[in-house]
């Protein structure tokens, strides 16, 4: 894998892995405990109590709202909740969404997100047109909100799931099932969805093993489109790492003049018809299909729940093992950071600079790190994909690496990189007329070439 695509995924992840983990902490049991009294005991409010109760909770949160305190920040999240419950129960689900979405921001949002999706959900199906399609995309995003939290949180749920529909009986459920459940009806429209069913329904139809094999084929594919651009962009590599030397001493020629060995280098590029920004180019052409496939992982995340593959119990969980109540990378995840650093140890350019050869060692140790510790929220089966893409990436390179190795061995000349086509150049008399300039510039040269003869003589 080349340094230019592993610099733009670390520019992804920060976005890529909003959409699978890193929420917040989930709501302790015995709290839950106690908000789900507190839900209950709404439902049994008539309509005066509940105008009562919401008056003096909007009074006591506007009061809270100015405060810093930790402590009193969690409880100004409870009573935005409540108050959303209360509008909720009234019917005004508008008001019920707003209340939801700020409760959300604070250590109550595992459960607002819930509510705001169940409220969503029921005012897309009562409403038509536009209006639905607005609160299906509300509940969408507050469903992938409610996806992001840890394995294992916990979430009080209602049924029927207003409280508008009276009676309601509350539950407690497994947070990321109930999010992906819902997901998955709205993700089954989508045409990445549909690519992994008939993948998974054609290798074996929804087995473990047919899950395991849709990734693979996934990986395969991918790799078999994107083979002409890594190509080229190999290509490209291997044509800047052949120009290391001559580079090294136009840095030691020009050691003190820094614009001086940025034209020199301009010059030797342009000599040897090597363009320096053309491996970056089949890296962004790259990138959308790693997005796909990420996207792709993500809205069939649902199917992945409980498929089994060697010590995972579920696909869809982040490959991570508990050790004294912290997460730490698993298995798989590790062996994915070591393909990282051979894959950089294989693939690397000799530097030109002491500096530089600093600085990839510190790429070579630390980008396999970095990738362990930002992937570790991501579910095991995008890990899976990516490792499988990194083995077929690097095995691709090795073996052009090892077919140069053998030709230079026998003797054989490598080819040399592809020469840029020349220049298209307008004809010489175009040329000549051009630079020739208007008939007042002729004869004033012509005058001038006068008077230097007769100085002459």
């Amino acid at each position: 894998m080349s340094r230019g695509l592993l610099l733009a995924l670390l520019l992804l992840l920060p976005l890529l892995s909003g959409c699978f983990g890193g929420a917040g902490a989930p709501l302790p049991p015995d709290r839950l405990r106690v908000l789900r009294d507190q839900l209950e005991e709404v439902d049994r409010l008539g309509r005066a109590e509940i105008d009562a109760r919401l008056a003096a909770m909007k009074e006591e949160a506007d009061r809270l709202s100015q405060t810093k305190d930790r402590a009193l920040l969690g409880e100004l999240a409870r009573k935005r909740l409540l108050i959303g419950y209360c509008w909720e129960r009234r019917g005004d689900l508008a008001d019920a969404r707003d209340w939801y979405a700020e409760a959300a921001r604070g250590e109550y949002g595992s459960v607002a997100y819930m509510r705001l999706a169940q409220v969503a959900e029921y005012a897309a199906r009562e409403s038509a047109g536009a209006e639905s399609e607005e609160w299906k995309k509300r509940a969408v995003s507050a469903l992938e909100h409610a996806a992001n939290y840890p394995v294992g949180a916990q979430v009080v749920m209602r049924d029927p799931g207003v409280a508008m529909l009276q009676p309601g009986v509350w539950r407690v459920g497994d947070l990321r099932h109930e999010a992906y459940s819902r997901l998955d009806e709205y993700y089954q429209e989508r045409l990445s969805y549909r690519v992994f069913d008939f993948l998974v329904a054609a290798l074996g139809g929804r087995k473990n093993y047919s899950y395991v094999l849709a990734i693979v084929a996934i990986a395969v594919l991918a790799k078999l489109i994107t083979h002409p651009l890594s190509r080229a962009q190999f290509r490209s590599m291997q044509a800047m790492q052949a120009m290391q030397p001559e580079l090294k001493k136009l840095q030691e020629k020009y050691k003190g003049d820094k614009q001086q060995m940025a034209r020199a280098q301009m010059e030797l590029f342009k000599k040897h018809h090597i363009n320096p920004a053309s491996s970056c180019l089949p890296m962004l052409i790259q990138m959308p299909i790693l997005i796909w496939v990420y996207y792709a992982i993500r809205h069939f995340v649902f199917r992945f729940e409980g498929v089994h593959f060697l010590y995972l119990k579920s696909l869809a969980d982040p490959d991570v093992i508990s050790i004294g109540g912290a997460a730490w990378p698993g298995p798989l995840l590790l062996l994915y950071g070591v393909s990282m650093y051979f894959s950089q140890k294989l693939l690397g350019t000799p530097a030109a600079t002491p500096e530089q050869q600093q600085q990839q060692k510190l790429m070579m140790y630390m980008m396999p790190v970095l990738l362990v510790v930002l992937l570790k929220g991501l579910p095991a089966a995008f890990i899976f994909y990516w490792l499988l893409q990194n083995i077929l990436m690097t095995g691709h390179q090795y073996l052009i690496l090892r077919g140069r190795r053998l030709a230079e061995a026998s003797g054989t000349p490598a080819a040399p990189p592809r020469p840029a086509p020349p220049a298209i150049l307008p004809p010489r008399e175009a040329v000549e007329k051009l630079t020739e300039g208007s008939p007042g510039q002729k004869t004033e040269r012509k005058m001038k070439k006068r008077k230097k003869r007769r100085r002459g003589r």
